[in-house]
């Protein structure tokens, strides 16, 4: 059933943002804490988008979010930095040389990020939070379910259709939109797995995941390269002279990066190709 199906899901999500958020408040820097909050807090928002084309839906979320979206917010700005670092550290063993300037900024953004997430959780709460999922159940007791569910599968339909693959030269921030997009439906889709007629999930689960991760993939080249490229200008600002090493940095970082936009590309048209809808 329809409102079963929306009731757990939302019951699983609210669960883990809680559990996040206590472990946080003992360990501010926890890694698996704050990836755990992040993800379980952009599936909340997908799921209260798909909510909103509920008939007669007129239970309001977006305020019991607003705490759990701003420590995501800031938590989510910690692990991206550690990923960085990570990543970095990839490409500099391919050129055979360490860019020490970048990771000492890498280092301070952490320690930044870290700070403030210590200083949000320990002066906010996510009470309401627990309550949130029968406060939904009780606001959609009464819904048509067959309306409903027709309501949900048009949705999905104009999410799908919605998204296209941007022209070749198309600004990053284009494709950083195509990314939200992507995961936001594949959410959606596991959302509605046991509601959904099988044709739906079997064709459109498995290229949506696919072009999630590499868009993902792409996301993380993406933002290491205009990092990089950001921290050699502020160093020839100051008149530091750099190794040839960091030139061949932002080449790879440029080659990889386009290889993966093309790889994105080509699983965005596969799944918009793929049948369902």
């Amino acid at each position: 059933m329809l409102q079963t199906a929306l009731y757990h899901y939302l019951r699983k999500e609210c669960d883990t943002v809680t559990a996040a958020y206590h472990t946080l408040r003992e360990a501010p820097g926890d890694a698996a804490a704050i990836h755990a909050m992040r993800v379980s807090v952009k599936k909340l928002r997908a799921f209260f988008s798909l909510a909103k084309q509920l008939p007669g839906y007129s239970f309001g979320a977006g305020r019991h979010l607003r705490t759990a979206r701003l420590i995501q917010s800031i938590g989510g700005a910690s692990r991206d930095t550690h990923l960085q670092e990570k990543n970095l550290r990839n490409y500099e063993k391919k050129v055979s040389w360490r860019f020490s300037f970048a990771h000492l900024l890498l280092q301070n953004k952490a320690a930044t990020a870290s700070e403030m997430l210590q200083a949000t959780v320990k002066f906010s709460s996510l009470k309401k939070l627990d309550t949130l999922p029968e406060r939904f159940k009780d606001a959609i007791a009464d819904i048509d379910t067959k309306a409903a569910t027709a309501a949900l599968i048009s949705y999905l339909q104009e999410q799908h259709k919605k998204i296209t693959v941007p022209a070749s030269k198309a600004h990053h921030t284009v494709w950083h939109e195509v990314r939200k997009e992507v995961k936001a439906l594949y959410y959606q889709l596991n959302i509605l797995e046991q509601v959904l007629p099988a044709v739906f999930t079997e064709n459109l689960a498995t290229p949506t995941r696919k072009a999630g991760e590499l868009l993902g993939q792409w996301h993380d080249t993406s933002e290491l390269l205009l990092f990089v490229k950001a921290t050699v200008a502020q160093l020839k600002k100051e008149k530091t002279v750099l190794p040839v090493n960091a030139q061949q940095l932002k080449q790879l970082l440029q080659r990889d990066m386009k290889e993966q936009l093309a790889q994105c590309a080509w699983q965005v048209r596969e799944l918009k190709a793929a049948g369902g809808f």
